[in-house]
């Protein structure tokens, strides 16, 4: 294992070098806003060296823009996930990151890996390492033998001996918990474990970029959950630069230094799993991020209105007044039988579910809006909440768009 990250570090020794979001019940019984502060991860990102730099990249398949006008760095030995639905552009960009698809003409365009210009290089020349979805492995061949391909088909002047061979795939079949299973055939593996020998052959080669398409796609819930822990553990042994395309949230957030949420053919955001959890800059990516509850109110005056419930809003000063919509994700907030004077709404229980991690509530507005809310297990049990009782919702967390800042 230390022999690894040796190479490793050898290896790039050897290569050249936001949203407005409130807080409840923070002064006056108001909800507050705090302007977004750059982040210690994000000043330290502006000194790290690049392994990735890729600028104005577009890409059509005739007449669908598949990427328009793109740029993104990624650090050295940083995991970035490219994040999206379908049709957003994720997979084209790491196919043009690889080689596998050329970008459309542009002067200003380029692809660069540690400060070198790869833009007019093979797939082969690039030194990526592939994942895929499908785990594309030799089923003639043993797990030691395709581990081993990519090292066997090198030119003779570049392949090492049949002992460095040998040494270099035991040490990525213990690092990627398969020791065991060297002579066994991919038909003899779970699915979970095909994905792992197929990732030990894409280190095998010591790709200066690693690439993931989806890599745990076509795996059930529970594997993929269990693998998504394990790349992370595996991530921060190695510290390769890598990219991973995933359309899963959850994926993204748990497993990536740092997430880029991508839509028609752009980036929408960009930033740690917290930042863009917590701090979306538009209306997409908070409703792509998980749950929301959406409501349609006023802002006006530095104020938004929402029935009964006002929340400061200063990013808006003007006298007239113009249509916003507020998100308050599930677990923020409060559910209280009575008023206690502090901004709040009143809406009816419809249904509760305990049966899980958290507990969830299913309520009506008084104007018929359906709102979800999320309480931990104990909190749930001491409330003995209803169906058909009516109670107070406090939220702790709101945010507002208005249509000029969500285009």
């Amino acid at each position: 294992m230390a022999s690894l990250k040796t190479q490793h570090a050898a290896l790039a020794n050897r290569l050249p070098p936001q949203a407005p979001s409130f807080e409840g019940g923070a002064l006056n019984n108001t909800l507050r806003i705090h302007p977004p502060q750059k982040s210690e991860r994000q000043q330290e990102q502006d000194n790290n060296p690049m392994s990735i730099d890729v600028q104005h990249i577009s890409k059509t398949f005739g007449s669908f823009r598949a990427l328009n006008d793109v740029s993104l760095k990624i650090n050295d030995g940083e995991l970035v996930a490219l994040l999206g639905p379908s049709g957003s552009g994720k997979t084209t960009l790491l196919r043009i990151i690889a080689g596998l698809e050329a970008p459309d003409p542009n002067p200003g365009a380029s692809i660069r890996f540690y400060d070198e210009d790869v833009s007019r290089r093979t797939v082969g020349e690039r030194q990526v390492g592939f994942v895929f979805q499908h785990y594309a492995l030799f089923r003639h061949m043993t797990v030691f033998e395709n581990v081993a391909f990519g090292l066997r088909v090198r030119h003779k002047s570049t392949r090492p001996s049949k002992e460095e061979i040998r040494d270099r795939v035991e040490k990525l079949l213990s690092l990627v918990q398969l020791a065991q299973f060297s002579k066994r055939y991919p038909s003899q593996l779970s699915g979970g474990q095909r994905q792992r020998v197929a990732l030990a052959r894409a280190l095998a080669v010591e790709p200066k970029v690693l690439l993931l398409d989806e890599p745990f796609g076509a795996l059930d819930a529970q594997v993929r959950k269990g693998l998504r822990a394990w790349l992370r553990r595996l991530h921060e042994e190695i510290h390769i630069t890598s990219v991973l395309v995933t359309h899963d949230q959850e994926e993204a957030l748990e497993v990536a230094d740092r997430v880029v949420v991508m839509n028609n053919s752009k980036i929408e955001q960009e930033g740690t799993p917290d930042e863009v959890f917590h701090n979306a800059k538009t209306q997409f990516v908070m409703e792509f991020l998980g749950q929301v509850n959406v409501f349609h109110g006023r802002v006006q005056k530095g104020k938004a209105t929402l029935g009964d419930l006002t929340v400061d809003y200063p990013n808006y000063s003007d006298d007239h007044e113009r249509p916003a919509t507020v998100y308050m994700r599930p677990h923020e907030f409060e559910i209280r039988r009575q008023s206690n004077g502090k901004p709040s709404f009143p809406a009816r229980i419809t249904r509760t579910h305990s049966a899980g991690a958290v507990a969830r509530v299913f309520l009506e507005t008084e104007d018929a809006a359906s709102v979800l809310v999320e309480l931990p297990l104990d909190e749930f049990s001491n409330l003995a909440l209803q169906e058909g009782e009516t109670v107070h919702l406090y939220p702790k967390n709101a945010r507002v768009f208005i249509p000029s800042e969500s285009k």
